[in-house]
């Protein structure tokens, strides 16, 4: 776990969390070998030291991995390192077989393990590194003729020609039996995303369907809705306004008239603010914002209080509220426009949306000022602001100042597939 979190912090930032990336195999295959290869580098010449060898190259081959995970972690780029190191490294293998017999050198086998890490760590380009190995084991063949070690040796290893033919049959076979390989899973993981892909369309198709066949259901609603009850409440308050005026003299009727007609149109007012959350795109944040907009400016017309709206900072595409916050949001702002009017003795309102830390922000500003909450009174408006962003999980601030009053929602959203 400790070293797949290591590995994971080379990987760049737009492919780290997204295992679907073309490319993020490629790179995790990368950022999991680099570091032990440079491991190994570090403090295997601590050994040939203490033997007298040289190690400088060593710690250029160290230097090139160190590259290789830097231009990958903050660049997003590592084959020009990579080339540079691997080349490097012949040199280190040719430094073993020199020393140890040339082409007869049990350290041969080193080239054919190199090949093998090379196809598996680099899928696309490792078996090129067939070519540079026998032509490795070309130069080492001629070296061996060079020194005469072909004529030292015991006749029962065999002409140098022999081990290098065996060499190279090795290298050819073992390299194009992995590349081939290699070759086989990436094209089964090509058909796999393929299915994957066509599944994902399917799906996506059976959700717009169901999506659409939804949203039908909901204007169906609303307009039965709407013709429904709206004529209801709207004969409701015609008929107490008539009452009201037949019972003028009635002063103990007169309150509950009065109370009828005020009822109903508090209903009718929540019931359009219903309608509109299940006809519409309510979930969308920047079309509440200008719902609450429309709003807000037809509410303050009435009492000579100058009314803009703002949006600030960036708004992401595809951010959707949860179903019900967009009702909770307008009741909340309503509330909040309302006891601006009644207690704030504002001259100027302005509605804001931003979007801050994973959440869209709705903010109410004016420039009166409010009076202290009178905690005897359980329906205070802004405890019932506060008690409903608690019960929605919305967060709540309020900041009052000299110039003024600013009120703050925080609405958690999400990010919409449609």
């Amino acid at each position: 776990m400790l070293l797949r979190k290591f590995s994971e912090y080379f990987l760049p930032e737009n492919i780290r969390n997204d295992k679907g990336h073309p490319q993020y195999d490629e790179f995790h295959a990368i950022a999991s070998v680099t570091p032990l290869g440079f491991v190994f580098m570090t403090l295997f010449p601590l050994f040939l030291l203490s033997q007298g060898k040289p190690v400088l190259g060593y710690y250029i081959n160290a230097a090139g991995l160190a590259a290789m995970l830097i231009g990958m972690k903050f660049f997003g780029h590592y084959r020009i390192p990579m080339y540079l190191t691997a080349f490097t490294t012949y040199f280190l293998i040719y430094g073993w077989v020199k020393d140890s017999g040339l082409i007869y050198s049990v350290n041969v086998s080193t080239i054919h393990i190199y090949l093998l890490a090379a196809i598996w760590v680099h899928k696309k380009t490792g078996w090129l590194f067939i070519f540079s190995n026998v032509l490795l084991l070309i130069f080492i063949y001629h070296r061996t003729l060079a020194t005469g070690l072909h004529e030292q040796v015991n006749p029962v290893l065999g002409s140098p020609g022999y081990a290098l033919g065996m060499h190279c049959f090795i290298t050819v076979f073992l390299g194009s039996l992995l590349g081939y390989a290699q070759f086989e899973q990436e094209r089964n993981r090509e058909k796999i995303r393929g299915l994957q892909d066509q599944k994902i369309s399917l799906l996506d198709e059976a959700v717009k369907q169901r999506t659409d066949q939804l949203n039908n259901i909901r204007q169906v609603m609303a307009a039965d809705f709407h013709d429904e009850t709206g004529n209801m409440l709207s004969a409701i308050t015609r008929q107490a306004a008539l009452l009201k005026l037949q019972l003028h003299d009635n002063k103990s009727a007169l309150p509950i008239t009065e109370s009828i007609i005020k009822n109903s149109n508090d209903l009718y007012a929540r019931s359009k603010d219903f309608l509109w959350n299940l006809n519409h795109n309510s979930d969308d944040p920047l079309e509440l914002f200008n719902y609450l907009t429309a709003h807000g400016q037809l509410f303050y017309n009435q009492f000579d209080i100058a009314f803009s709206s703002r949006i600030t900072g960036e708004i992401r595409p595809l951010q959707q509220l949860d179903a019900f916050a967009a009702l909770n949001l307008i009741f909340i702002f309503k509330e909040a426009m309302t006891n601006v009017v009644k207690h704030a003795h504002a001259g100027e309102v302005t509605i804001e949306m931003s979007y801050r830390d994973n959440k869209m922000v709705y903010a109410l500003q004016d420039n009166g000022w409010w009076k202290q909450q009178d905690e005897t009174q359980s329906h205070y408006g802004l405890a019932n602001i506060e008690r409903r962003c608690e019960k929605n999980n919305f967060g709540f601030l309020l900041s009052k100042q000299e110039d003024g009053t600013r009120l703050e929602i925080a609405v958690p959203v999400n990010l919409s597939f449609s």
